[in-house]
């Protein structure tokens, strides 16, 4: 089956996000080299862990999203489902994030979704 446009606008859209959420990989990086460049002082911990752990959940999402998002764009069941948890994850980002996730979930539990990603309606 031919993908629908919606498929691809929402694959693009994971594109786009995975590509916000690596510059924010970078950001953080560039912020942690003051911190690095001070390593001797005692205050360096918490700093140093709250970056990391805004580093790790960025690269985590940036990853994630480019997965579904190629997922989403050669039409690959489990995409559907993942591209469904990340807008479910996004919906409590208002005002913005919770109206793209919404509709992203309306779409994909359609059953024109449905079928584009091989999934046979009962007779």
């Amino acid at each position: 089956m031919k993908r629908p446009e919606a498929v691809s606008l929402i694959a693009i859209y994971h594109f786009a996000m995975s590509a916000l959420f690596f510059i924010g990989v970078l950001a953080l990086l560039i912020a942690m080299l003051p911190i690095l460049i001070n390593v001797e002082s005692p205050d360096v911990f918490w700093p140093l862990f709250g970056i990391g752990a805004g580093l790790f959940f960025c690269l985590l999402f940036a990853l994630a999203f480019l997965l579904v998002g190629i997922g989403l764009w050669r039409l690959w069941p489990w995409a559907r489902w993942g591209a469904i948890v990340l807008a479910i994850l996004l919906l409590p980002a208002f005002p913005i994030w919770t109206g793209i996730g919404a509709l992203i979930i309306w779409y994909l539990l359609q059953d024109e979704a449905k079928q584009a990603f091989g999934w046979d309606r009962p007779a």
